[in-house]
């Protein structure tokens, strides 16, 4: 399976927020024979082992996160429609007439309603309905749904991917299942010998919605240093002001104060030397990253942050570039295999 393949099997699971156990099987399927061993606790953080063969070697955490944001059914209304309301940021600029996914006891396909800009009032056509007022068309019958749809099922983006001119890729659900999919690419890529200690690939769950996921596997694990990958944002035109990452630089490095300052500088070192593409980014005081909570899990974890550069977060239509995808991976491939990391952060 190539990157892109992954990249896109990955994204094209349902993974709302809290859901992320639905997704169990089919990891195993696409991701669990690139490991020894799989583990899934309580809260829906799925954890994936490679071990390096060596007794008492350090143990290495690279966390992306499993979830995605998405809705939750709230009501059943007469002609077909569903009401909903929010989980973890979904952008409602963009929802009206977007096609979505229901994932009731089977899977139904809607779009979000919106009345035709002839039909609106004078002064409505630049108001924005919360996303509690905004209804899903699926074109069933109230009773239908009734039996299909149960309250409190989770509803996505559809998955559809288009690939774009210049490597470019758009589709849903980026944030962040992409960089698990350069994860798993990266650490497959390292025979067990190379390794420099036992990784325990991390795909958590609840970042969407707080980072509980990460919080309690840095406890659970206590790894002796982690990477963790999540998805920045790209320059674009109407933002050329703010210090973002130009798509097609590679990787982008946080410095932060809330990451180990000896762990980034030295990932930033080993880049340079390996002549993998990357852009320091200022992140101050808060990453918006699992990076947050498990910089402070546990007695303190040293952890480096490392993202891949979208556009269009947190919409059905993100977009990356497969050459900044390439990036993260040798990275990770780099990062894991580093003896010199190994020995001042090692146990």
């Amino acid at each position: 399976m190539t990157l892109n393949q992954l990249i896109v099997s990955l994204c094209s699971l349902m993974t709302v927020s809290g859901n992320e156990t639905c997704a169990t099987q089919e990891l195993q399927s696409l991701i669990g024979g690139a490991f020894d061993e799989m583990q899934v606790d309580a809260l829906g953080n799925h954890l994936f082992i490679k071990r390096c063969g060596r007794p008492g070697a350090p143990k290495i955490l690279v966390d992306t996160h499993l979830d995605e944001i998405g809705m939750m059914v709230t009501g059943i209304r007469e002609g077909g429609f569903l009401s909903v309301i929010n989980i973890g940021g979904v952008d409602t600029r963009i929802l009206p007439a977007g096609e979505v996914a229901v994932y009731g006891k089977q899977t139904l396909y809607g779009v979000v309603a919106t009345s035709p800009v002839h039909l609106l009032p004078a002064g409505d056509t630049e108001k924005l309905k919360p996303i509690g007022e905004m209804l899903i068309d699926t074109g069933y019958s109230k009773e239908e749904l009734e039996e299909l749809v149960p309250l409190g099922t989770p509803v996505g983006f559809r998955p559809v991917y288009t690939e774009l001119a210049g490597g470019r890729l758009c589709g849903k659900g980026f944030d962040d299942k992409a960089c698990g999919a350069c994860a798993v690419f990266g650490i497959d890529a390292v025979p067990p010998r190379e390794l420099a200690g036992d990784v325990y690939f991390l795909f958590s769950a609840f970042e969407e919605t707080g980072s509980c996921g990460a919080r309690t596997a840095g406890f659970g694990l206590r790894p002796d240093y982690a990477l963790v990958m999540d998805v920045t944002h790209a320059r674009i035109p109407d933002a050329e002001d703010r210090t973002l990452s130009p798509m097609g630089s590679g990787v982008s490095i946080a410095a932060s104060a809330v990451t180990n300052r000896r762990l980034t500088r030295m990932t930033a070192e080993l880049c340079r030397t390996q002549k993998i593409p990357f852009l320091m980014e200022a992140e101050p005081g808060n990453t918006g990253t699992n990076a947050n909570v498990l910089g402070n899990a546990a007695e303190g974890i040293p952890t480096v942050l490392l993202s891949l550069p979208i556009k269009s977060m947190h919409s059905a239509a993100e977009v990356l570039g497969m050459e900044d995808a390439k990036a993260l991976c040798q990275a990770v491939k780099a990062f894991i295999s580093s003896r010199e990391i190994a020995e001042v952060f090692g146990s």
